[in-house]
């Protein structure tokens, strides 16, 4: 995107930290590969301006020298390709492996929601006044379930025509969590569906199921920092690397027994989370991250002058030190959890 839009890019590196590998091309991009492999980043000219000559003009090719629009396209990129590396691998996987759908495969006869008329066939929509557009929405909106609470299932019948169905949960006691009663059909396979349904129609059902996924690890991202922020979480419930490496370990060591998909399956839908999370969280007006450059870009567009380059490094430094605090607190929560 930088190349795009006019910048000189002066280093492409993927890692952090001391490099390993370097390879300079016939543009002058050095590409180097480094040891932490915790990010990277893309080194443009000119893209601090000087302390100590805030009044120099910028190169025409340099970050500084293009226009707000641009620069913001820029620093807007990389949040966005975590956004298009979570729908890839889902896009991948669910033509590969099938996924959930939110059409009702069968209803015990002993629960609520049978009672209240939810019949094989019909496809959930929405729940307690939110659209559900993938199945696995259901058990984030149902997080919070108090006994004697109703929910409302809005389903759409085979005839097309809708119906919220009100009813309250009921306790399983082998599985030991709330229930509806049902279960969903899963498409197994991109060829069954295409052999059912047609080629087009069985790729609007996987682009369908792997844009609205990647919609709903974004929003429940965005939710859980909500949660956050306003306490209902406390911040033991944040997990770092170390906690990563703990939670792959132990996702491999459940979908092992089911064979190598299944490993696989389980182990792409923490990327695709992970992934997500990084756009979200980079897009958040905290400085250090990508969200606070396009603040800083919004008031250079206002003022319409930049900011005094002392000023925005001095709070660049301040957001730094605020997120390896964070980090460090987060990686004590991880190891603490490691020894219990």
């Amino acid at each position: 995107m930088a190349r795009r839009c006019g910048i000189f890019v002066e280093e492409f590196a993927v890692g952090m930290g001391p490099v390993l590998l370097k390879h300079k091309t016939k543009k002058d991009l050095l590409v180097s590969l480094r040891l932490l492999p915790i990010g990277g980043f893309c080194r443009m000219k000119g893209e601090d301006p000087d302390p100590e000559n805030p009044d120099a003009v910028p190169d025409p090719d340099s970050f500084n020298g293009v226009s707000i629009g641009r620069r913001a396209l820029v620093v807007a990129a990389g949040p966005f390709m975590n956004f298009v590396l979570a729908f890839v691998l889902l896009l991948i996987f669910n033509l590969i492996l099938g996924y959930t759908s939110r059409q009702v495969a069968s209803v015990d006869a002993s629960y609520p929601a049978a009672q209240a008329g939810l019949q094989a066939g019909d496809t959930v929509v929405g729940l307690n006044g939110e659209s559900v557009h993938v199945y696995g929405k259901i058990s984030f909106l149902l997080m919070n379930y108090q006994e004697g609470d109703e929910v409302a299932l809005k389903v759409r019948h085979l005839d097309g025509s809708t119906d919220t169905l009100n009813f309250p949960l009921k306790y399983d006691e082998e599985l030991q969590r709330w229930r509806m009663g049902f279960t969903v059909s899963a498409v197994d396979s991109f060829s069954k569906e295409v052999s059912q349904k047609g080629f087009f129609p069985a790729l609007g059902g996987v682009l369908y199921e792997s844009f609205f996924y990647t919609w709903y690890e974004i929003e429940v991202t965005i939710r859980s920092l909500g949660m956050l922020l306003t306490g209902k979480v406390g911040i033991d419930a944040l997990t770092g690397p170390i906690g990563m490496v703990s939670v792959v370990g132990e996702t491999y060591e459940a979908a092992s027994s089911y064979g190598f998909l299944s490993v696989l399956a389980s182990i792409s839908s923490i990327v695709v989370l992970i992934s997500a999370n990084l756009g979200v969280l980079n897009l958040f007006p905290i400085p250090g991250l990508d969200g606070s450059r396009l603040v800083f870009l919004l008031v250079e567009k206002i003022r319409r002058k930049p900011m005094d380059p002392k000023i925005e490094n001095a709070i660049y430094l301040v957001g730094f030190v605020l997120l390896f605090g964070l980090m460090i607190a987060v990686a004590f929560n991880d190891i603490l959890r490691l020894i219990r």
